[in-house]
């Protein structure tokens, strides 16, 4: 049966740069990274490279966040504040 939406209800289409901070949002936003105020971020493979680097040089700008660079496309977050809202 073929899923169709209530009228008025549209289909929100999202930009990779878009997805891939909904992507970490929900992982830093997780009990566990919350809890430890840290987690460790990886790029995926049909993610954008333009955007992971412009992603993580957005977090480096932020005072709260710290970021260290791992090898693997692989990137540690940790932060001061209870929750990133911004990201």
């Amino acid at each position: 049966m073929l899923h169709v939406p209530p009228v008025g209800i549209t289909h929100q289409v999202f930009t990779s740069y878009q997805e891939l901070m909904r992507r970490i949002h929900k992982q830093i936003n997780s009990s566990d990274a919350q809890l430890r105020r840290q987690t460790v971020i990886v790029r995926l493979s049909d993610e954008s490279e333009d955007d992971w680097e412009t992603f993580l040089d957005q977090l480096d700008i932020d005072e709260s966040v710290r970021v260290v660079r791992l090898e693997g496309g692989l990137a540690r977050l940790t932060w001061t504040n209870q929750h990133l809202s911004h990201i």
